[in-house]
């Protein structure tokens, strides 16, 4: 009888180096059933779309079936290790995870909250530039939604109008997705069961992604493969920050909850490559 495989989840908003990662666990890691989101996989739900807003409006009669066909997919692999990057995990999963996760880990990926918002609301504009087909949903209530976001219904929307720029929502979707990995660390005391990755100074280093590996005890080729994909937006450059960027933010600050606030100002969040460049701008929000 084989024991119960690790199953890695990342906690991570989109836009934050999930892609890299998943090339670097199918090129690097030897014995474990990798996967980004997997769209093509039958039998393993994407968690995108639906399940975002069953989790929301806590719709457990719908949500729970589609997330034990997920742990059955898992505990089907014939693997000691399964990794998973998927940003719909925090989206879907989080109030279910202690309960139908046998043996986890997770890898907590957190990239700079205002880059991140940036970088999500110029992906989902050029994704409608472009047309592509099937990028809404109809929830349950008959409104039509983003797949891949969440639904501007979760409680840290309910402190704001509804005439939030897009850019605004996308900084709001990013604190609620840090609160959901630090209560589900908290809430089941996972803390030795979770890595840390400052994605913007420390994701593409060999001696970090090496400390990543030895933490889980996975198994890996002898020399590592770092010519990993960067999954750019296309036909768009660097994401650059404007003025009225941070002043949007800025008007987030003023309003957040004190929860969120608190968060930002603890570990893991205080001591991250950017926290001197958005401390500020919370102040200057209050």
């Amino acid at each position: 009888m084989h024991s119960t495989p690790l199953a890695l989840f990342t906690l991570a908003s989109g836009r934050s180096g999930t892609s890299y990662l998943a090339d670097f666990f199918a090129k690097n890691i030897t014995q474990c059933y990798s996967t980004h989101e997997p769209y093509f996989t039958f039998g393993n739900p994407t968690l995108f779309g639906k399940p975002i807003a069953w989790n929301t409006q806590h719709n457990d009669c719908a949500l729970l079936p589609v997330l034990e066909r997920k742990c059955r997919f898992i505990a089907s692999r014939k693997t000691p290790f399964y990794f998973e990057s998927n940003h719909a995990f925090l989206k879907a999963f989080n109030r279910h995870a202690g309960t139908l996760l046998n043996n986890p880990g997770f890898i907590h990926l957190v990239r700079h909250p205002l880059q991140v918002a940036k970088s999500e609301y110029v992906r989902e504009r050029m994704i409608r530039q472009l047309r592509v087909p099937f990028v809404d949903y109809t929830d349950d209530t008959g409104e039509h939604l983003f797949r891949w976001a969440l639904t501007g219904q979760e409680e840290v929307f309910r402190h704001y109008p509804p005439s939030l720029s897009r850019f605004q929502f996308y900084v709001l979707q990013w604190l609620e997705i840090e609160y959901r990995a630090m209560q589900l660390i908290q809430d089941h005391h996972w803390q030795d069961r979770v890595f840390f990755i400052d994605v913007d100074v420390d994701l593409k280093r060999e001696a970090v992604l090496k400390n990543m590996v030895g933490f889980f005890g996975l198994p890996h080729k002898p020399i590592f493969n770092l010519d990993l994909y960067r999954n750019p937006t296309p036909f768009t450059g660097p994401t650059i920050l404007t003025q009225q960027d941070k002043q949007e933010f800025q008007a987030i600050a003023r309003n957040l909850p004190e929860r969120y606030k608190k968060m930002l100002q603890n570990k893991p969040y205080r001591d991250c490559s950017w926290f001197a460049e958005v401390n500020p701008l919370m102040r200057d929000g209050n």
